[in-house]
């Protein structure tokens, strides 16, 4: 192949990158305009909708009791795949009411956010991979093909993320205490997903904590009754998240926002991670032990790192993550403490709610949801989770 057409060859691909950069240019910038035309209607609707309960000082706390969400009499939502905009004023009228709308429009706001995201990363990414091209050799036909792949791979990527985006397209971003707030509502309604999603602290975002103090503020207050009310009724996850919260050697590695909203309890972590060990399926004679995902996390990390403690379990299996730390805590607990722990496990299989598997539906396409995430962290709850249950 002559340099020219070498030459060639590389502006096609370049042009090509660079068109789909300016389409990811025009989006985000769409949306941005978005964001300072309608600021002031969209945050009005949005205060109606998700903040007309929301706190406003340190002083609020979960219900004595949060009531039993069952979503048999809950009307159906919109479809997944309808665009955002067309769907947004009725999600935030029926949030008002409903529990499960409250959860939806939370969850549709946290995924325009991550493609809003992504998509800057993508646009970023995109000169290096230019520069990345131009230097590497075309000697060879072996050499033009790595750089064709590499040059394809990244267009069908970004092409594939403008196409996700359309969903969130002419939607501006509400603020994050609204945000917050329909999360709230939908979790003390008792709505699992949000209830879940909520106490476990994945509604509020490090890059806006400091936008959003009175929130948190209040979840402190909150989360732990919150989370213990998700726990009784069969909720796996929460149980993990919980028995982490409590353990004392929670502050090995990163501690959750639960854990900050909670004291430590050795008896009571103790008592959860063997309640959390019984429910789970018995190993098969024989069996060939489920393998790891590359990215660390069992059944599906998605990069992030699997049920395990203080950082040395990251890979383990839950059963033998979970022993990890029931032998951690037996050790350091007197025999009247673990035997205390024991018998608390053996009352609340009589009397909570059976926990249920851990498993949430996955997009399509997307990698399953992993069972248990490092440090009792839990994934994020999915659009699709928000429905009536």
């Amino acid at each position: 192949m002559s340099d020219t057409t070498r030459h060639g060859r590389i502006v096609i691909w370049l042009l090509a990158l660079a068109a789909t950069a300016a389409g990811m240019y025009y989006w985000g910038r769409r949306s941005g305009e978005q964001q300072l035309g309608a600021r002031a209607p969209a945050a009005e609707v949005a205060a109606q909708g998700g903040s007309r309960n929301a706190p406003t000082g340190a002083a609020g706390s979960a219900p004595a009791t949060i009531p039993r969400y069952t979503g048999t009499a809950a009307r159906p939502l919109p479809s997944l795949d309808t665009p955002l905009r067309l769907v947004l004023p009725e999600l935030q009228r029926r949030a008002a009411d409903e529990p499960a709308a409250a959860c939806r429009l939370a969850a549709e706001m946290e995924y325009c956010d991550g493609l809003r995201q992504r998509l800057s990363g993508a646009e970023n990414n995109l000169d290096n991979l230019e520069r990345q091209l131009e230097r590497m050799p075309n000697d060879t036909a072996q050499q033009r093909e790595q750089r064709q792949r590499m040059a394809d791979g990244y267009q069908s990527m970004t092409e594939k993320l403008l196409s996700q985006s359309e969903h969130c397209a002419q939607v501006p971003p509400i603020t994050p205490e609204q945000r917050t707030g329909y999360w709230r509502r939908a979790a003390l309604a008792g709505h699992p997903a949000a209830m879940r999603h909520y106490a476990s602290g994945n509604a509020f975002r490090f890059p806006q904590l400091l936008d959003n103090l009175p929130a948190l503020a209040v979840y402190r207050n909150e989360a732990e009754s919150v989370a213990r009310a998700a726990a009784e009724r069969g909720d796996s996850r929460m149980i993990a998240s919980l028995a982490y919260a409590y353990s004392p050697g929670r502050d090995s590695g990163r501690r959750s926002l639960l854990s900050q909203a909670v004291q430590p309890n050795p008896v009571e972590s103790l008592s959860l991670f063997l309640q959390l060990r019984d429910s789970l399926p018995a190993p098969q004679p024989g069996a060939t032990p489920e393998p790891v995902a590359p990215g660390g996390g069992w059944r599906g990390g998605g990069g992030r790192r699997g049920f395990g403690g203080g950082g040395g379990f990251g890979s383990l299996p839950p059963r033998e993550a979970i022993d990890a730390q029931i032998n951690a805590l037996s050790r350091d607990l007197s025999p009247e403490q673990a035997s205390q722990a024991r018998a608390t496990a053996a009352e609340r299989a009589q009397s909570w709610t059976a926990p249920a598997a851990a498993t949430a539906p996955a997009a399509a396409g997307a990698p399953p949801s992993p069972m248990f995430l490092f440090q009792g962290a839990v994934p994020d709850v999915q659009r699709q989770e928000c429905g009536p249950t």
